[in-house]
């Protein structure tokens, strides 16, 4: 019998693909009412999904089923759908005004709609294949968005270069698939924490698995195609870094029983820590604006990846949702990050610390993030839990933390400033640790459980800290001939060749 939430998780599903074909087949003199409906359609899947965020939080989940498509929310699902229908809502209203009087507004609005619905379907999904599908036609509708100018060799070459790392982590993912049911049969995502997986294929299913995830989050050797997608407009770039990226790891959370054997946990850990460094040494070197955000996302994807080899499945939900948010933002107001950074160049320049006042700075800008984490850790007094995330997440927390007091201490100076930092480092403290607890704690019945050693992580954490800092410690050398050769290596290591040859030809029409 479909009661009223069945009916209303099902509506919120078909709603924005319904809308997608509305909007593929409408007049080009309707765009603006279509590009309008798509974010009110958009908007009002977020309300139902901070209603069923309520209802699953209350401890009843909501399940229907549509067509033989089973669909079924908890407490991660909920998480999830809040950050589809946060995002896609902003960055449909945002492309309102951003493509006005384009012609290929609705295709954006169609494509934006589909991928809305398919996320939605990949996050809700209690079958293997019914997550498959939704995988599938996930990334079609990004392809599609990615071919809104279609004229551009870039944007050709983008298309291409992301269809081809799709179609063979699709191809992995359904090999993984076939084989899982033919070996289990259907298999019910919600019971995979207590299913009896073992035989020879196991390992095999958790690699293909594995592969899948990397090639959508952009992870080595598939790192390539996201830089190469720049030729496509910010609201697409928005959808792509804030939401489409993340798939992977909710793909390995999702199936984490499937993947959490040695093969595939090397193979994610390796994988990871290897797109992190790159795309951390790329981004640093990156000149322009969105180049340097597409290999920030790359870095960013690697460590969630990270997180879901080491088993920090509370880390790796946190940290997705947080950059999804994080990175709309960097791209919807990268226009206006440039028009400030012209306007910063016009002014006198800042006098340059002494090399002696640079190094009193460092310290105590690494210094102080650490010292207010332990004192919050220490306030909060933090119970040990499974899925809690801020031991995973500690080492990121004092970096960004470095990285924000030092760039405060070299723009103010005096006993003020010192004052005002620690204030607000504290304070700042205080309510990431008790965010991401309350969030752990939250999302504890819906996640699986972990069964990485906690030497591993923290070795791991070391090893990966260690390479950033000596990149950091790199990035203020004098400049010697050292630095400007490993300068010049990064910068040509992140260039993307073109594909084709139309980038030296023209474009055709």
């Amino acid at each position: 019998m479909l009661t009223d939430w069945n009916a209303l998780l099902i509506t919120m599903l078909i709603a924005p693909a319904t809308f997608a074909l509305v909007a593929a087949v409408s007049r080009p003199g309707w765009r603006r009412v279509v590009a309008r409906t798509g974010a009110l359609v958009a908007a009002s899947g977020f309300l139902t999904a901070a209603t069923l965020a309520v209802q699953v939080g209350r401890g009843l989940p909501v399940t229907a089923a549509a067509g033989g498509f089973g669909l079924a929310v908890d407490r991660l699902a909920a998480v999830l759908l809040l950050l589809v229908f946060g995002v896609s809502p902003v960055v449909q209203a945002f492309a309102i005004r951003y493509l006005a009087g384009d012609r290929r507004a609705a295709w954006f609005t169609a494509g934006a709609s589909l991928l809305t619905s398919a996320s939605a379907g990949l996050v809700t999904a209690t079958t293997l294949i019914g997550l498959a599908i939704s995988w599938t036609v996930a990334g079609v509708a990004l392809c599609l968005l990615l071919s809104m100018y279609w004229h551009l060799p870039a944007a050709r070459d983008g298309v291409r270069r992301t269809a081809t790392a799709f179609v063979i982590g699709d191809l992995a993912l359904w090999v993984a698939v076939v084989l899982a049911t033919a070996h289990w049969g259907l298999l019910d995502l919600r019971a995979l924490n207590t299913a009896e997986l073992d035989g020879p294929l196991v390992p095999l299913i958790a690699c293909l698995v594995v592969i899948a995830a990397l090639s959508r989050s952009a992870q080595w050797p598939f790192h390539r195609w996201l830089p190469a997608t720049l030729a496509a407009p910010t609201p697409v770039s928005a959808l792509l870094h804030a939401g489409v990226v993340n798939a992977g790891g909710i793909l390995l959370v999702r199936l984490a029983p499937l993947v959490s054997g040695d093969v595939a946990r090397v193979l994610t850990i390796a994988a990871g820590a290897a797109t992190l460094t790159y795309g951390a040494v790329v981004m640093l070197v990156k000149a322009d604006v969105k180049g340097a955000l597409a290999n920030s996302t790359m870095a960013q994807m690697g460590f969630m990846i990270l997180t879901c080899g080491l088993g920090l499945w509370a880390a790796t939900i946190f940290h997705l949702v947080a950059h999804g948010f994080y990175k709309a933002t960097l791209f919807l107001s990268s226009g206006s990050a440039i028009a400030q950074r012209r306007r910063a160049s016009a002014r006198p320049p800042a006098q340059a610390m002494s090399r002696r006042r640079q190094i009193l700075t460092a310290l105590t800008a690494s210094a102080l993030p650490a010292l207010a984490l332990y004192v919050a850790a220490q306030a909060i007094s933090l119970p040990p839990g499974q899925h809690t995330a801020e031991q995973a997440l500690l080492i990121f927390a004092w970096a960004t933390g470095a990285a924000v007091t030092w760039g405060w201490l070299t723009r103010r100076r005096g006993i003020a400033a010192g004052v005002a930092a620690v204030t607000l480092l504290f304070a700042a403290a205080i309510a990431y640790l008790g965010l991401i607890t309350t969030v752990g704690h939250f999302l504890a019945p819906s996640l699986p459980t972990s069964t990485a050693p906690a030497a591993l992580a923290w070795s791991v954490a070391a090893a990966v800290s260690a390479v950033l800092a000596g990149l950091a410690v790199l990035r203020r050398m004098p400049d010697t001939a050292i630095h400007r050769a490993i300068y010049a290596r990064a910068i040509s290591t992140g260039y993307i060749a073109p594909s084709s040859p139309t980038h030296l030809t023209g474009a055709r029409s």
